[in-house]
């Protein structure tokens, strides 16, 4: 079944990037907007799997805007996502969001917009990179890591208010480098340096340009992930610490891998109460042999493999 011809000529004059998807993730149109933004992966019935996530790496199935926008029946929002129009060059950047529609039969459709992002990203990348650099470099004294615990509280006080405000989920992660004090005894406190410096450059690839993250003292970071689901943050997040996991640090000839408890923001709950939640998960996580990022589970099912939720189910949730 196709949307009436009356749409697609609509849609054809449109100076913007548009798609059309059908329920199963078929794509069944491109404007040629589109067609110039994405080259040969605009063409019709092209999987569901062009998409890169600002680590690199494909999109998840379940994570893609179409399928969030047909799961949660309501536009996506605006992400910053890569396409790889051919092989051995650098993505495109665009700015992608989704919005579910029904015909007159009652058929379920996704029109998907996109926008060129790529100068826009390079400069705030640019910016939000120098910024974490210089935060995480200083880190020899003391002062520094007042500061970046200050700092880190002060972002999440004013998170959960915007949240609250914008009416939109906050999800937040705690995290801590597995063996850090055991890795400065064993490699010296510059090593220890040059960890931290590197886990804030592959946070700084991994997360968001609207996620904000900040260093609690020793080896602990706060992640925070606002309008994401519980599920989605947690699959943000699962991709940092694979990719952690897989890169060697100079200093030490190993990887280094972290812990961490994702919780999402409850009413009524205050940003204290909200970081206490995700450090009794970061403990659980710690138990069950670290190298794990331990989700909520009171928020109902995590059909993830591989996660393994913290908490007693209290009741059901859309993630």
């Amino acid at each position: 079944m196709q949307l009436p011809r009356a749409i697609y000529r609509f849609l054809d004059g449109m100076p913007s990037g548009t798609m059309v998807f059908s329920r199963d993730g078929s794509a069944v149109y491109a404007n040629p907007a589109a067609r110039v933004l994405l080259g040969a992966v605009a063409e019709v019935a092209a999987p569901l799997d062009f998409f890169l996530s600002e680590c690199g790496d494909t999109v998840a199935a379940d994570e893609h805007p179409v399928a969030v926008a047909l799961r949660e029946r309501r536009a996506s929002g605006w992400r910053v996502l890569g396409v790889q129009r051919s092989a051995g060059h650098a993505p495109v950047w665009l700015r992608v969001q989704a919005a579910p529609v029904k015909d007159e039969t009652g058929t379920d459709w996704v029109v998907v917009s996109l926008e060129e992002a790529s100068e826009e990203r390079r400069l705030r990348r640019e910016l939000h990179d120098r910024e974490r650099r210089a935060q995480v470099r200083d880190v020899s004294s003391g002062r520094a890591e007042v500061c970046g615990r200050a700092q880190a509280h002060a972002l999440l006080a004013r998170a959960v208010v915007e949240a609250r405000d914008r009416m939109v989920p906050l999800a937040v992660c705690l995290l801590d480098l597995d063996m850090f004090k055991r890795l400065n005894q064993a490699f010296g406190r510059s090593c220890g340096d040059e960890v931290l410096l590197h886990v804030a450059e592959t946070l700084s690839a991994c997360v968001r340009e609207e996620d904000e993250y900040a260093r609690l003292g020793g080896g602990e970071f706060l992640v925070i992930v606002p309008g994401m689901t519980l599920r989605e943050a947690w699959l943000l997040m699962e991709r940092f610490r694979e990719r952690l996991a897989q890169e060697l640090v100079p200093c030490t000839g190993r990887p280094v891998s972290v812990s961490g408890g994702m919780v999402l923001l409850r009413e009524e709950e205050d940003a204290p109460a909200l970081l206490e939640r995700a450090d009794s998960l970061l403990y659980l996580a710690k138990l069950d042999g670290r190298n794990r990022i331990v989700p909520d589970a009171s928020i109902g099912a995590f059909p993830i493999a591989g996660a393994r939720p913290g908490g007693q189910a209290v009741g059901g949730s859309d993630v």
